[in-house]
């Protein structure tokens, strides 16, 4: 999914074509399972992606709009924080992709990608252990903004949330040094504009 969006191809809209009839159908075995009050069998659904992983859209952007909003210095990154942060919150992050741009960029290519992956792998742990439940087959619609979406995909349970916030404060780690670097070359550029 990012290595497409990263060439400027919607990839979730590409990889979801093929993989959601898959995804969906977990979601499906889940909800299935809670209603005969069965264990819920599968990690992986739909809700996996949409909710724990793609926090403020693919590449997990919604700590890099939070962090442009709050702890920017060049007018630009304010500025695009501003603007990206309302869709952010439902999960759009279009703003990000084409306006920072993550579309190619190597610096941000590389959050962008690393940050799934490591979600990815937090969420798989945290519900395989069994430190957050897994999604309950509730179809909890994408744009369902983060800590609420935790909370409704797992049952209304509130590790599900907490699993969410654990995953932000991952996303913040890995985006933070790329977003220094990056609001640094904008500050510098802004700066050497206005001399």
């Amino acid at each position: 999914v990012q290595l497409l969006w990263s060439t400027g191809l919607h990839g979730a809209s590409i990889v979801g074509g093929v993989m959601a009839p898959i995804w969906l159908a977990q979601t499906d075995a889940n909800r299935l399972a809670l209603q005969a009050g069965d264990e819920i069998p599968n990690i992986i659904s739909q809700q996996f992606f949409d909710i724990f992983i793609y926090m403020g859209g693919s590449g997990a952007t919604f700590v890099f709009a939070l962090m442009m909003l709050f702890m920017a210095k060049s007018q630009q990154s304010k500025q695009l924080g501003r603007l990206a942060i309302g869709p952010g919150i439902f999960n759009i992050n279009e703003p990000i992709t084409f306006g920072a741009p993550i579309v190619l960029n190597p610096l941000l290519i590389i959050p962008f990608i690393l940050t799934p992956l490591a979600l990815t792998i937090t969420t798989y742990i945290g519900m395989s252990t069994g430190f957050a439940p897994k999604t309950a087959g509730v179809a909890v619609p994408w744009t369902t903004p983060p800590i609420i979406g935790g909370y409704l995909a797992t049952g209304g349970n509130i590790r599900g949330a907490l699993m969410q916030v654990i995953n932000l404060v991952v996303a913040f780690a890995i985006y933070y040094p790329f977003f220094r670097m990056w609001d640094k070359q904008n500050f510098n550029v802004e700066k050497g504009s206005s001399n």
